[in-house]
């Protein structure tokens, strides 16, 4: 089927592509801020400085704008991570690896990140079963490296747990982080890093015997 509107994203030339980056982190900061429902398409032209045409020359709807955001933050966290963790050597600094990665990656797209968290679930079941299932990925992958900062010696439901808790830790900083304040980046990482590694290494962690044993994983 043919786009009525829009145009193709990955056939954009340079000149496109600027304009659908512009337009989509315009939007990004609108829907971050006043929210998605919140937001017109007349929002997004005047905060581009494109005509209402021109924001439908690139973009058929303003879901597809929100599909846009989503698909592009999720897909550039997952974007070589699993290369670049094999290159790692010490499974604590893979667990350092996916830390500051992510939250460097969310300093650098804070609205992004927002939106993706906040208004996710205004996408069709279509795109949003599409969104989760890239984020599944995501969170396989970072359970991996847990489990073998761990040395593999946790259950599965343990495991999930403690992964969610670090994606808790990561993603939870959008309610107060601000990447312009006076706590940079790095810093903000080394702290969940270090609170994060600490506090597995001295938990208890429950077998399925009814047994605890504590896992320590340097």
């Amino acid at each position: 089927m043919r786009r009525k509107k829009g145009i193709a994203f990955d056939r954009a030339n340079v000149k496109q592509t600027k304009r659908i980056q512009t337009i989509a982190k315009v939007s990004a900061d609108l829907f971050s801020t006043k929210g998605y429902l919140e937001t017109t398409m007349d929002d997004i032209a005047k905060a581009a400085r494109v005509t209402k045409g021109g924001v439908y020359h690139y973009f058929r709807s303003k879901t597809e704008i929100l599909h846009f955001i989503c698909s592009t933050y999720v897909n550039l966290d997952l974007e070589n991570l699993e290369q670049s963790l094999s290159a790692v050597k010490e499974s604590v600094e893979k667990v350092r690896f996916v830390v500051f990665r992510h939250i460097d990656h969310y300093a650098a797209h804070a609205s992004a990140a927002k939106t993706l968290l906040n208004e996710v679930n205004n996408l069709s079941p279509r795109h949003l079963r599409e969104i989760k299932a890239i984020e599944k990925k995501y969170f396989n992958l970072v359970a991996r490296v847990l489990s073998e900062y761990l040395n593999a010696r946790i259950e599965k439901p343990a495991l999930t747990a403690l992964t969610f808790t670090l994606f808790g830790m990561m993603n939870w900083i959008y309610s107060w982080y601000n990447p312009k304040g006076p706590l940079n980046s790095e810093d903000l990482s080394g702290i969940i890093f270090e609170t994060f590694t600490k506090g597995a290494e001295a938990a208890s962690f429950p077998n399925r015997y009814g047994e605890r044993g504590r896992v320590r994983g340097r």
